[in-house]
């Protein structure tokens, strides 16, 4: 793929008619965006994903246990252990 061009027009009887005269090659490979549309959904094989469908991952030992007295974001801007 070259490069991109923009060309705004109107959808017209079913066909995209573009603004300012502007015409291209018969045969003329385009994408059209249209504003406001939401784009199609992902075909899914099989039955919807879900966030419960990822896998669990350890993340290591609990170093201590935490209390409401810890400052989590201050030792981590400090670097302090």
């Amino acid at each position: 793929m070259g490069y991109l061009m923009v060309a705004r027009g109107r959808v017209k009887n079913g066909v995209v008619v573009l603004d300012n005269g502007v015409r291209l090659p018969e045969g003329q490979e385009v994408a059209v965006l249209a504003p406001g549309t939401a784009p199609a959904p992902m075909p899914t094989e099989g039955r919807p994903h879900s966030v419960m469908d990822i896998p669990t991952v350890s993340v290591g030992a609990v170093l201590r246990p935490l209390t409401s007295d810890d400052d989590l974001l201050g030792e981590m801007l400090e670097s302090r252990p």
